[in-house]
């Protein structure tokens, strides 16, 4: 029960298939369930498969893919809080806020399969930028230009003329 059209001559069928798989058609309720079943049989096929597929495998060659998985999961262990303190300091970035790491515990930022947690980043984030609102720009001790005095120099003739015409006082 195939309903899609005959394929056109001039296309291939890589490049139909490449855009099929990128854009899912709309589906029906009833058509909505089947795919989920027909999910989840792959799934479970996916599984059977590679429960096979360790059962036949010697004793050889499951050393190596146990070597395999135990020198992913320490590089990711070893790089899992750079990664962390980069995901904060991007996120901080398109969010205008600044953000210490320096003393943050990034362990707790890492989801379960050892990868920064966007979800909890994104919390942190938006927490401390309502935590520490900007600060006003103050005037302090330095030379500014603008101001409200009339002294255009320091000639002592100048300030007698504004001290007594009143101007300053």
């Amino acid at each position: 029960m195939n309903e899609t059209p005959n394929p056109s001559p001039s296309s291939s069928p890589a490049v139909e298939d490449a855009a099929s798989a990128t854009a899912a058609p709309p589906v029906a309720d009833g058509a909505a369930a089947e795919l989920e079943q027909w999910k989840a049989k792959f799934e479970a096929a996916s599984r059977e498969l590679e429960e096979v597929r360790q059962s036949q495998m010697t004793d050889q060659e499951k050393a190596l893919a146990q070597a395999r998985a135990d020198a992913r999961q320490e590089t990711l262990s070893e790089l899992s809080p750079s990664l962390a303190e980069a995901e904060i300091r991007a996120q901080a970035a398109a969010a205008g806020v600044a953000v210490q790491t320096e003393y943050l515990d990034l362990a707790r930022f890492l989801g379960e399969d050892g990868r920064p947690d966007t979800g909890l980043v994104a919390q942190f984030v938006a927490k401390e930028g309502a935590a520490r609102p900007p600060l006003p720009q103050l005037m302090g001790a330095g030379y500014h230009r603008g101001g409200s005095g009339g002294t255009t120099s320091m000639d002592p003739d100048e300030l007698v003329n504004l001290i007594t015409g009143g101007k300053i006082i």
